[in-house]
C-alpha cells in the first residue's frame, strides 16, 4: 500500500546496542501504522491492547505471540501505561532458510493467511519464553556476532513449537488464482469498484468465488473489499489532512453511514477519533528515524515473574 512506511532492519540490525530481543514502550512508535522489510516475532509481555492488523481489529494481552510477514500492515492502539511488547527481527535469509530445511507446507501456511499466525500462550510457556530470549540478549552481549547461531535456534524453536507443532487452523494452501486476485485487488481502480471489478478478474462464478474467499480467506467477497478499502483509509487518515466524507467517497464507499458503521466495527472508534487519536501520539516523531529499542532484557525484567534478575 502506498504512503504507509516499510521499515528496514540493517540500521537496527548494525546498531551496537541491537541485542535480538528489544522492549518496545514508546506509544507514538506504537501508534504508528507500519510495514517491514522482514519478518517479525513479538509477545505482549505487559499490559493491554488493541492490534490494528491488516485491516482487522484483535485484543491484545500478556502472552499473545505474533509472526509478522514483510506485507503485514499493522499498529497497536488504546494500549494501557504499562503496555510492553518483546519484538525480534527476523531477516528474510534466516526465515528463507529455515523454511528451506523445514520443507513441506511450512512456508506457504505462514505465509498465505491473510492475517498473521498467533497464538496466546499458556502463564508457564510465556515464562519459559522470557527467560529464552533474556538468555539470547545475554548471549549477544557475550559473544557478539558468534551469538547468531543462539538466534537461529531461537526463531527455529519459537516458530516450530508455536507456529507448526501446534494444530492450527487451516483450509489448506489457497489458490494461486485467489492469491494474484487479491493483489489486483489491492490496486486502487480495483478496490474502488468494488465487487464488479473482483468478480470480472476472477473468472469464475459467483458462488465459486464466494465459497473460496469463505474458505481460503476466512470472509465473504464483500468483507475482502472492505478490509482492503478500510486499510487505504486508515492510510489517508494518518498521513493527509483530507475530510473524512471525501476519503469514504475516494476509497468507493457510497453510503457514509455504512462507512462509519463498518469502520467503528473494525477500529472501534469513529474515524475522526481515530485520526486524532494517532496525530496525539504520533506528534513530534519522525518513526521511521527515532525507533526506540531498549535491550535491556537480561538486565533488568520490569514485571515480576519470579525470575532472576541479578545483574553480573
Amino acid at each position: 500500500m502506498k504512503n504507509i512506511p516499510r521499515l528496514t532492519a540493517n540500521r537496527i540490525l548494525s546498531s551496537p546496542s541491537h541485542g535480538y530481543a528489544s522492549f518496545i514502550t514508546d506509544r507514538r512508535q506504537l501508534v504508528k501504522i507500519h510495514c517491514h522489510s522482514y519478518y517479525e516475532l513479538f509477545i505482549v509481555a505487559q499490559g493491554y491492547g488493541t492490534h490494528l492488523i491488516n485491516s482487522t481489529s484483535e485484543p491484545l494481552s500478556p502472552g499473545a505471540l505474533y509472526f509478522i510477514r514483510p506485507d503485514d500492515v499493522h499498529c497497536y492502539m488504546d494500549v494501557t501505561s504499562n503496555f510492553k511488547i518483546i519484538n525480534m527481527i527476523v531477516p528474510e535469509e534466516t526465515f528463507d532458510r529455515l523454511t528451506q530445511y523445514l520443507g513441506g507446507t511450512f512456508r506457504d501456511d505462514l505465509l498465505s493467511p491473510p492475517c498473521p499466525p498467533h497464538v496466546q500462550v499458556s502463564m508457564k510457556e510465556f515464562k519459559s519464553i522470557l527467560t529464552e530470549l533474556e538468555q539470547l540478549v545475554l548471549t549477544k552481549k557475550i559473544l557478539k556476532e558468534k551469538s547468531d547461531v543462539f538466534f537461529r535456534i531461537t526463531v527455529f524453536g519459537l516458530l516450530t513449537k508455536y507456529f507448526v507443532l501446534s494444530p492450527q487452523k487451516s483450509s489448506g494452501r489457497t489458490p494461486e488464482w485467489l492469491r494474484w486476485l487479491s493483489l489486483e485487488m489491492l490496486k486502487k481502480e480495483n478496490f474502488v469498484e468494488g465487487l464488479p471489478a473482483l468478480y470480472r478478474l476472477s473468472g469464475k462464478s459467483i458462488e465459486h468465488l464466494s465459497r473460496a474467499c469463505r474458505k481460503y480467506l476466512q470472509k465473504s467477497p464483500t468483507q475482502l473489499i472492505n478490509d482492503i478499502r478500510l486499510e487505504y483509509v486508515v492510510n489517508q487518515l494518518q498521513n493527509t489532512d483530507e475530510k473524512v466524507i471525501a476519503i469514504c467517497e475516494d476509497a468507493g464507499f457510497d453510503s457514509l453511514s455504512h462507512f462509519y458503521h463498518i469502520f467503528k466495527q473494525a477500529y472501534g472508534m469513529s474515524p475522526a477519533q481515530f485520526r486524532k487519536t494517532c496525530r496525539t501520539e504520533e506528534s513530534g516523531l519522525d518513526f521511521a528515524d527515532n525507533l526506540v529499542y531498549d535491550a535491556t532484557i537480561p538486565n533488568a525484567l520490569p514485571f515480576d515473574l519470579g525470575l532472576a534478575t541479578q545483574q553480573g
